[in-house]
């Protein structure tokens, strides 16, 4: 596999997929490098110098200042190999970075570097206080987990329903209700990892998409995430994966007396899933965020409190073995704003997204056995 330079896209790659590798390793004009500045420390490094560790929990953020950076992945037997290379103004990270999954990749010096360091927690700091700076980084990390750049740049991965078959499954796997921060890390993660996932992006409306501007007004929330081009961008790239992607369709019923579940789309459309994630927030708008969930579509069918927030874990009625972020019923999970006890911003919700991921694998294998 060649290097990818994370900076021009390489020649071979259609227009779609280098407009997509641009935003995905985006370089950072230098009034924006000089902000970031303020949150992190300067440092040197030499060839060979390693700044992350592949499993190791311990992580950073690198604007690289001047030189070259390699990250790296272990193959079958150990050996290392490249997989891309960030240059100047570039920045090293993804969604991992606000999970508490161990690094994914070893990075390090390829030549005398300088470069800007960031801990995991001023990275945060950084995301909450500069909206600018966020949206970008924050673009880009949500890009590379979908394209999953670290094995296969923009190949497939093998999905659970179909392996070994030449017809798709009419059931999903996942169906991921809500396209806002926790709804796209929830897919992204879900595709990236070979489940057959269908993210209903309008349940939680962003940008272009008609309905309720859940987005606004949340402590920490960056609605550039979730706008319509980004979607129709997650939807192209997440086909490779076994992912669909409705951005702009909301669910109107859900019903949880048979299994796989059924969801039925305002098309009409009726979608089955063995597995359900709900992610669509709380209704509001620019000025005032009022105090319901947007889970009236669940039909009572989930344990929720007052404000229709649905409850997760022990707290859900009749769940006292109900794993993390399970609600009442086996099988759907909630993230995000519409989970009752969640943080309500950013950063928190794209960690509880991808965390809920891991939680899907154990329900879906314990259920096929």
């Amino acid at each position: 596999m060649s290097v990818l330079a994370a900076g021009p896209a390489p020649a071979n790659l259609p227009p779609d997929l280098a407009a997509l590798h641009a935003q995905a390793f985006p370089m950072l004009p230098r009034a924006l490098i000089e902000r970031a500045a303020a949150y992190g420390e300067e440092m040197s490094a030499e060839p060979g110098r390693v700044l992350l560790n592949s499993g190791d929990r311990e992580a950073a953020f690198y604007i690289l200042l001047q030189g070259y950076a390699e990250a790296l992945e272990a193959d079958a037997g150990g050996a290392m190999r490249s997989l891309l290379v960030h240059r100047d103004g570039e920045f090293t990270g993804s969604l991992d970075l606000f999970t508490d999954r161990p690094n994914a990749v070893t990075v390090r010096a390829n030549t005398p570097s300088r470069l800007l360091r960031l801990s995991r927690a001023a990275l945060e700091t950084l995301i909450l206080a500069e909206r600018s700076l966020a949206e970008i980084i924050l673009r880009a990390f949500m890009l590379r987990r979908i394209g999953y750049l670290r094995r296969r740049p923009y190949g497939g991965a093998i999905l659970r329903s179909v392996a070994g078959s030449a017809q798709e499954d009419p059931v999903m796997d996942l169906a991921v209700i809500g396209g806002g921060p926790a709804g796209l890390a929830a897919a992204a993660y879900a595709a990236s990892e070979g489940l057959q996932t269908l993210l209903v992006g309008g349940s939680l409306s962003c940008g272009d998409a008609p309905g309720l501007d859940v987005l606004k007004g949340l402590p920490g929330t960056i609605t550039g995430l979730c706008e319509g081009p980004l979607l129709r961008r997650a939807q192209d790239q997440s086909k490779r994966f076994g992912a669909h992607v409705l951005p702009l369709r909301t669910v109107s019923r859900f019903d949880g007396g048979c299994y796989p579940y059924r969801v039925w789309l305002d098309d009409g459309r009726l979608v089955e899933a063995r597995s359900l994630i709900v992610a669509t927030g709380m209704q509001g708008d620019a000025e005032t965020v009022t105090d319901q969930a947007n889970t009236a579509w669940l039909d009572g069918w989930l344990d929720t409190d007052d404000q229709g927030c649905v409850h997760t874990g022990r707290a859900a009625a009749g769940s006292m073995q109900a794993r993390d972020y399970e609600s009442s019923q086996p099988g759907v999970f909630a993230v995000g704003a519409a989970r009752a006890g969640s943080v309500k911003h950013v950063l928190a919700s794209i960690a509880e997204g991808a965390a809920a991921v891991r939680v899907v694998h154990r329900f879906l294998d314990a259920s096929a056995h």
